[in-house]
């Protein structure tokens, strides 16, 4: 399904009806934001208002996912399509969900190899430290999967790995658990800004290539 395609069919409807975002809005139980989030093709309305917004917008299911009106020997083809087009994405979040609970179920692993395997406190941290960003990976996964079924947009308002991996080295050095210098106790920052320069130097350059300005 075209997000835009459907966004830019629900604008022109809304329009015909003479309505505006905030009156289409009331209508549905929503905020004007979310029906220009709609219309601008950044998400879908939720499943529980196909069904209000078609009869608003005087339309079938079928054009709705389809982003636009549908003559009556065609609308089984189209349907075929959108069913198609489900079957797929279902699939795909299946392969997804699929992935992000082997990341989960690695972490955990690694979190318990230090004690089964009695490794040194710096093998130990360096297991613990992978075992965190696999476990990011796999909620991160999760969290995406979900957005995708439920047309959900979330910002990420947690600390994020780098931040939370810092923590838990200052914690460690200062329960002493670890004697590392504190240029390396804080190196998850550095080398993440690092890495991005790096990244943003890079794309710079190819920039600058590509104008043939290099």
């Amino acid at each position: 399904m075209n997000q835009i395609k459907i966004g830019k069919f629900i604008s022109e409807l809304r329009k015909k009806e003479g309505l505006t975002q905030i009156e289409l809005g009331e209508k549905l139980g929503v905020s004007n934001k979310a029906v220009s989030k709609w219309e601008n093709g950044k998400c879908l309305p939720d499943p529980s208002l196909y069904e209000p917004l078609c009869s608003i917008l005087h339309i079938s299911l079928t054009e709705l996912f389809n982003g636009e009106r549908i003559k009556k020997e065609e609308v089984l083809e189209k349907s075929d399509q959108i069913l198609s087009d489900v079957m797929q994405h279902a699939k795909s979040n299946k392969i997804l969900d699929f992935i992000s609970s082997i990341l989960i179920v690695s972490a955990i692993l690694l979190f318990f190899m230090p004690t089964l395997k009695e490794f040194d406190q710096t093998l130990s941290i360096i297991t613990i430290s992978i075992g965190l960003l696999l476990l990011t990976l796999g909620l991160s996964l999760k969290l995406f999967i979900w957005q995708r079924i439920n047309n959900k947009k979330i910002k990420n308002t947690g600390m994020g790995f780098t931040s939370g991996l810092t923590l838990l080295f200052i914690a460690l050095k200062l329960t002493g658990y670890i004697d590392w210098p504190w240029i390396w106790v804080i190196s998850p920052i550095w080398i993440v800004i690092l890495l991005l320069l790096i990244l943003f130097a890079i794309v710079m350059i190819g920039g600058r290539i590509k104008k043939g300005k290099w």
